[in-house]
């Protein structure tokens, strides 16, 4: 068989057809076979071993208590090796975007998408929903592993049909290259009403919440208000959205609500949203910019060289 072709609808996962808090056995076996071929004779680092059941795990690691950001991802790392699927997930998303302290940088080398398609694959192992989603998205388009669409779309469909936030923005992604931006921002706006929970089953992951949200879907569902994308323009709206998100840092997609927060005070200082008041002023705008350059986004880190550059000419 043609393993980049997509699924046939018959061969996606139903709801109904498996237990709410558990990952159904053929998608875990498929993701354990692409892990050990990843991690080749190197054992799999994980909490428990995987002869034993694997609760449902999801979202971003969180950073201890006097860690500064650009040390995040060493701290990640540190935990990752421990079996930490969290901290596989979060040190996987650093080394591919850069940031954090780890060398990737604008242009993603080959090595650091390799290295961050095998720790997501060490989360996804462990039932951890957002290292799937990524590994879906990895298999999908072949970043860092052999390409296997079909695989890429069952688990981006299973991570989204269990209201993943991660799933969600891997499955609306690919609704907006194919220029369905209606159908993308209901699924970031269903994703978002229902506190990113796991829809219908109403499970309970590891931590005892049954509830999540992440930055990147705060971000991107923003900038479809703040842009008209799929909806009405509503500006405050995504404002208010893009803060919610920049509030998250260090989490993936806080750096980029930080940035575009930092645009609108020096692009519209003078801008009032729907409800009079609401604005983003050119003073806090700085403040969006230093947690963006911070968190080590790269355009961020750009506009501040820039000004300190311009400030060293002047003296």
């Amino acid at each position: 068989g043609d393993n980049n072709a997509p699924p046939a609808p018959s061969s996606l996962l139903s709801m109904s057809e498996q237990e709410p808090n558990e990952v159904p056995m053929k998608l875990q076996r498929q993701v354990e076979k692409v892990a050990r071929i990843i991690w080749k004779k190197d054992p799999l680092p994980t909490l428990v071993p995987l002869e034993q059941k694997q609760t449902i795990k999801q979202g971003e690691a969180t950073l201890k208590e006097g860690i500064s950001f650009s040390e995040r991802a060493l701290y990640f790392q540190k935990e990752a090796l421990r079996g930490c699927p969290k901290c596989q997930h979060s040190y996987a998303l650093l080394l591919w975007n850069g940031f954090g302290g780890t060398s990737a940088g604008v242009g993603t080398t080959l090595q650091n998408a390799k290295e961050s398609a095998r720790w997501h694959a060490a989360a996804a192992v462990q039932n951890h929903l957002d290292g799937m989603a990524v590994l879906g998205g990895c298999l999908r388009t072949g970043t860092g592993l052999k390409r296997n669409v079909a695989l890429g779309l069952q688990l981006i469909d299973y991570c989204a049909s269990m209201g993943n936030p991660t799933g969600v923005n891997k499955k609306a992604a690919i609704l907006g290259q194919e220029e369905n931006e209606n159908e993308a921002f209901r699924l970031y706006e269903k994703c978002y009403n229902d506190s990113c929970c796991i829809n219908s089953t109403s499970i309970t992951v590891d931590d005892g919440r049954s509830t999540v949200i992440n930055a990147l879907l705060l971000m991107n569902l923003g900038w479809c208000f703040v842009h008209g994308r799929g909806t009405e323009k509503n500006r405050t709206k995504g404002i208010q959205l893009w803060q919610e998100a920049a509030a998250m840092a260090p989490d993936e997609g806080s750096e980029e609500a930080a940035f575009f927060l930092y645009l609108e005070g020096v692009h519209h200082q003078h801008y009032q949203g729907d409800h009079p008041g609401d604005s983003v002023n050119k003073a806090a705008s700085t403040n969006w910019l230093e947690l963006a350059a911070n968190l080590g986004y790269e355009d961020a880190l750009t506009v501040v060289a820039d000004a300190e550059s311009h400030e060293y000419d002047r003296l």
